[in-house]
This record gives structure tokens, sequence and C-alpha cells, in this order.
């Protein structure tokens, strides 16, 4: 009979092939352009089956007295940069906001991704590190606590941007409507996922290992992680399907011309402005050249009024 975090595992892996199945149709659908929204949640969900798999051989295949920590190290690791392909998931959905976010927003959003990188890049060097995996457990270092801290700022960043192009919604099409409602929805259970990366990689501070994702409660990782991960992925999928059927796919020439439509609004204003003044200004000349031309016609009688009354 296979252990409580056994059965998580094959729960999770029974869950995350359909939704990595689903993820890619929609990817194939959407299109690998711009719309990368559903090709990082195959990331995502591939990470995900790979570290439950890694995870699963390692409960399962090797007791508690003699652990493998390669397989506990790599899908320890695996779980942790999850969150890399899960934040440019959400980061892709409000870049396809192209009505409401204008183009300095479209600056911050492409920015993001350079940090959570980074971040990714620290966890795999904090977790190849063999004092970070020392006996059964995986104990975060310096390299990981600087990547998890990275993945906090990003997700506020995110908050961020999500507010501000809320603020703009009411210029939005339908299925931006659509798309920024799942990203706000998702929010919440992003925080609790980050919260329950943050606690592992502080663990140290209050002396238990209850967060550890090798070690700690399989409940806490059930609830603070698993479950909150189901719940965003199948928002991104059910939104996904949502504006397909809504609309068909926005091609990218087309959302180029909308982007170009919003961020040219200023540009519009000014030149109506310059037209209105362009406008008064001639009709200004215009009467100015009337009067000239009134007088003009009263001057060509002046020599006969002076004949006739001397």
């Amino acid at each position: 009979m296979p252990s409580y975090q056994g059965n998580l595992s094959i729960a999770n892996i029974a869950i995350f092939t359909p939704l990595a199945y689903l993820s890619l149709l929609l990817a194939l659908r959407h299109g690998w352009g711009s719309n990368a929204a559903w090709i990082f949640l195959v990331l995502f969900t591939l990470t995900r089956v790979t570290g439950e798999t890694l995870q699963l051989a390692a409960t399962e295949f090797f007791p508690a007295s003699a652990p493998n920590t390669s397989l506990g190290t790599g899908s320890a690791i695996l779980n942790e940069i999850s969150l890399t392909p899960l934040l440019m998931a959400t980061v892709s959905l409000l870049s396809r906001l192209y009505t409401p976010k204008g183009r300095r927003m479209a600056w911050i959003l492409s920015f993001i991704g350079v940090p959570v990188l980074i971040s990714l890049a620290l966890i795999v060097a904090g977790g190849i590190d063999p004092e970070s995996r020392e006996g059964p457990t995986f104990a975060s270092d310096g390299p990981i606590r600087a990547g998890m801290v990275i993945y906090l700022v990003c997700y506020l960043i995110v908050v961020w941007c999500t507010g501000t192009i809320g603020l703009r919604i009411m210029k939005a099409e339908l299925w931006e409507w659509w798309i920024l409602g799942t990203v706000t929805l998702s929010l919440p259970s992003l925080a609790v996922r980050v919260s329950y990366s943050m606690a592992f990689a502080y663990e140290d501070l209050w002396g238990s290992q209850r967060f550890n994702v090798i070690s700690g409660s399989s409940t806490l990782q059930l609830a603070m992680q698993v479950i909150q991960e189901y719940i965003v992925c199948i928002l991104y999928v059910g939104v996904g399907i949502k504006i397909t059927r809504l609309n068909g796919v926005v091609g990218d020439e087309e959302m180029l011309n909308r982007a170009a439509v919003v961020d040219g609004e200023t540009i519009n204003e000014h030149d109506r402005r310059m037209d209105l003044l362009t406008r008064k200004s001639r009709e200004g000349l215009d009467e100015e050249e009337r009067k000239s031309s009134r007088w003009a016609k009263i001057g060509r009688w002046t020599p006969f009024v002076h004949f006739c009354v001397p």
C-alpha cells in the first residue's frame, strides 16, 4: 500500500497529466507567438508531473532509513521552481490585455520575466549545493532564500499590475474582462503558494520542518501548495476555453492593431486638438480675407466719389 505521501503524488500525477494535455491543446489553438500563457502552463504541469514522479519513487522504493537523496533533491528542486512557469503564465495572461494595458504596462510585464528566471537559477544553484541536502531533508540556503524573495517581489508586482489594469477595464472588450477576472481570482491562490515557499525558505527561524518539501507535513503541502496549484491551473485552462468559444482566436496582427490604437490615444487626442486649432485659425484668416476684400471693393469707388464731391 502506498503511503500518504505516495497517494498524494499519485493524485497529483493523475490530475496534472490531463491538465498538461488541455494546456497543450490551448497553446496550439491560441498560437506560439505572444499568446504564451498556456505554453508556460504546459511547462508548469510537466514540471509538476516529473517532480511528483521522482517524489513517488523516492517515497515508495527507498526506505526511510536509507533515503535516496538524489531523487528527493530532484523532486524538491522541481517543486520549488514550478513557481516560475506559473508566475509567467499569469504575466502572459495580463500581457494579452491589449486594450486596457497600454505601452508602459507592457514594458513592466515584459521586465518581470528577468527576475523570475534569475530566481529559478538561484534555486537550482542552491538545490545542487551539497550543504542544502544533508540527510533525508532538503534545507534552504542563501541562494534558495534569495530566489524565494524574488518570487515574492514578482508576485507583488503582478498584483500591482492587475490592480492598475483593473482601473482601466472599462475600455476592455468582453474576452479581456474574462482574462482579468480569472487572473484576479487566481491571485489569492498564488499568494498562498508563494507563502508556502517562503515558509520553507525561512523554516529555520522557528525551528520546525513542517514546511519542508521532503520531510515536512504532507497535509500542509496539500493545503498550501497542491490545492492552490489545482485552482490556478483550472482557472487558466477554463479561461482559455472560454475566450476561444467567446470570439475565436484573436490573431497577433489584430492584437497589434488594437495595441496601436490604445497606445495612440494620446497622440490622436493631440491631433484632434491641433486640427481644431487649425480650423479656427483658418476661419480667422478667412474672415480677415473677407474684410480685406470688402474694403478693397470700397476703395475702388474712392476716385469716383472724389470727382462727384469736390
